[in-house]
């Protein structure tokens, strides 16, 4: 469950959700009420809310696992494809990258120069930064060219973060640095790129979306 100091948390969750879906053009119908309701063939859960926007007739799920541009590269051409080899229409292709930690250090396409910076994710992550030659102190893969985070963002690709992965790194951060759990995981929670969709576990969300109607590829 996503931590919320709200009284109602599937209330807020729904409602940011619904304002980071927004915030790229795509709508969220109203799931203000308490019956479950399905999506696809699947139980609704508050967790489930990044899906019910994207009704695509094509919909994929790549799996980001390591720290580099290929789930991006790979979402955009999936995109492109459709669109100029089979005439599709905006809306009848969705493309989800889902990230967690994974052995390639997905997880740090998340984050924030910031905490690029603060917790040394390119060098853990064995990023070089091309400019310097030596490991990255910011996200190289946030902004910049067509294959950038914000600008798939913009194209409407969906990015979701496994949670459970965030506390699993919180955990080491805080036994490397001295530090509470609970004050890295704030942070860390903190220095999501905006639109990044905070989904309790990936490999849940894989097997909601795929329940779903999503197709899955690892990347």
């Amino acid at each position: 469950m996503i931590e919320s100091t709200d009284s109602h948390p599937r209330r807020h969750f729904l409602g940011r959700a619904a304002s980071v879906l927004a915030a790229f053009g795509i709508g969220i119908p109203s799931v203000a009420r308490a019956d479950a309701i399905l999506v696809g063939g699947v139980a609704d859960s508050e967790h489930d809310a990044w899906m019910k926007p994207l009704k695509g007739k094509h919909r994929q799920m790549f799996h980001a696992t390591a720290a580099g541009d290929a789930a991006m590269l790979m979402a955009n051409n999936f995109l492109d494809a459709y669109a100029g080899e089979f005439a599709a229409k905006p809306g009848e292709v969705n493309a989800v990258i889902g990230i967690h930690s994974g052995p390639g250090g997905a997880l740090a396409l998340a984050f924030s120069d910031a905490a690029w910076a603060k917790y040394s994710m390119g060098k853990a992550a064995s990023v070089t930064d091309p400019a310097t030659k030596v490991p990255a102190v910011k996200n190289i893969f946030a902004a910049g060219g067509r294959l950038g985070i914000a600008e798939s963002q913009k194209r409407g690709i969906v990015f979701l973060i496994c949670n459970t992965a965030i506390k699993l790194r919180a955990r080491g951060i805080a036994a490397e640095r001295g530090e509470t759990y609970e004050a890295v995981y704030a942070d860390l929670k903190g220095s999501l790129l905006p639109g990044m969709i905070l989904v309790p576990a990936m490999v849940v969300a894989i097997n909601r979306a795929q329940e779903s109607g999503f197709t899955y590829l690892r990347v």
